[in-house]
Parts: structure tokens; sequence; C-alpha cells
């Protein structure tokens, strides 16, 4: 019998209030290394909430969350992707303006370029490392079948094509975990059918994820094991087939 991959990430009685409204209560769950991780619930469960408190957008009026080894509790957005945890949005966030492949530079970390001594010394100091980054993003068009799109404009993609953007900028920071909140929302059913492919494919390389998703089709298909929230608590935790015949989660996706 395999080994159970050990926790990459876990999140330990979270709470977060809002003035008199609890959203988070107590949650508690956590995510194993080289499998993605359904995230579902009923419309206002508290599960985004909890994704911005586990990314370090939201800070945690309680509990603990630890990830890869480390107390990370309270840590602000950018140390934590610093550490390997990156997060998408529900909302894409592309930089309109400029081309696909700018936004895949622009996501990468610690460049030359970017400090004010670096930009002084020019390109001769940064250039090489751009061109690598280059590679690197052009590497990752190609593997999301977006190469054509290298120098359109993104805000003139399709939604479906802006959440791809969304992963492969997260990609370009070098996670070993993603936190991806709904990267299926408002995608045509044959592009989702790709994304679907591309996570399953980053999965079995070894990649980490906690994915919030509302079709419980796709979660069933790529997700395990599945966190089911309800009004701000985890209620089950476990593989999909079993957690959809709990009676709690009849119950909350039922009642609400």
């Amino acid at each position: 019998m395999a080994a159970t991959p050990d926790p990459l990430l876990t999140v330990s009685d979270v709470r977060r209030d809002f003035g008199g409204v609890r959203a988070v209560d107590g949650a508690t769950f956590t995510a194993l290394r080289g499998r993605i991780t359904g995230l579902i619930g009923p419309n206002g469960a508290g599960k985004s909430t909890l994704m911005g408190v586990v990314a370090g957008a939201i800070k945690p009026s309680a509990g603990r969350i630890e990830y890869d080894g480390a107390d990370v509790t309270g840590l602000p957005p950018h140390r934590i992707a610093r550490r390997g945890m990156v997060r998408t949005f529900q909302l894409s966030a592309e930089f309109a303006r400029l081309t696909v492949l700018e936004n895949l530079l622009v996501a990468a970390p610690a460049q030359r370029g970017e400090s004010l001594w670096g930009a002084e010394l020019g390109r001769l100091y940064w250039g090489a490392g751009e061109d690598v980054l280059v590679g690197q993003a052009r590497a990752v068009l190609d593997r999301f079948s977006m190469a054509p799109k290298e120098d359109e404009l993104a805000g003139n993609l399709s939604g479906g094509q802006k959440r791809l953007l969304e992963i492969m900028r997260a990609l370009m920071a070098r996670p070993k975990m993603l936190l991806l909140d709904e990267p299926f929302a408002g995608v045509n059913p044959t592009l989702a059918r790709e994304i679907e492919r591309y996570l399953m494919d980053l999965r079995d390389e070894g990649l980490s994820m906690v994915m919030v998703e509302h079709e419980l089709s796709v979660v069933e298909r790529v997700c395990d094991p599945v966190v089911v929230m309800a009004q701000g608590r985890v209620i089950a935790e476990g593989a999909m087939a079993d957690v959809r015949t709990r009676q709690e989660v009849l119950d909350a996706y039922l009642i609400g």
C-alpha cells in the first residue's frame, strides 16, 4: 500500500470576524503534498475568506496556519508567496494594457532590473537574467497552448484565456502550492476540460493545490481529498464519493 503524503498545509481552528459577523468559524483542514485538495460548500460558506486568510490577504482573528513546516499565520501575501504558496483569484486581475508575455514576466520574482541599483547599471547587468525569464515564459505559453497570444494585449483575451493567464502567472513564481479560487468560473466547457488536464498534469509533476470550485463534477474528477464548508465551519473532509453522501453535507447544500 502506498504511503499517504504528508501535509504541506495545515489550517488549525482558524477564525475570522468582521464586526459582529463570523465569516470563518474554527476552520481546520490539511492539504497534502502532490494532491489537489478541493474546498467546496454553498454560497456564503466562507471559502474565499478562508483562502484569503491562508494566502495572507486577510488577517485571521484566531487560529494557526502552518505551511511547509513553518508557522505563516498572519504573514503578508508577498512573504507567503516567496515561501512558495501562490494564489489566483475569482476575478481575473491581468494587466490589461500589457501583452500576455509581459504579464508573465512581471510575475517572476527577484528580477535584477527591479531595483534602483539594477536600473542604473542597465541592461548589461540585468539583460541576461531577463533573457532567461523570457525563455521560461515562452515555455509556459507553449505548455498551455497560448504561444500565439504572446503579443496580444491581456485585456483582449477571452474569459477562459484570462483564467489560463492567471494560472500561468502563478507558475512563473515557481510555487510549491497553488491556491486556486474558482479557476473554472466563466470558462466554456471545452477550455474547462483543457484546464482540468493542465492541473492534473501539474499535480502529477508534484505541484500541490487547494481549489475552491462550485462545479462538483470537476471537483470529483480532479480533487482528492475534498473539504466541505458551511456557515464558516468545516463540516466534512475526505474523498468526494464519501462526503457527498453525508447528511450534514446534503443539508448544507439543500438548506444553506
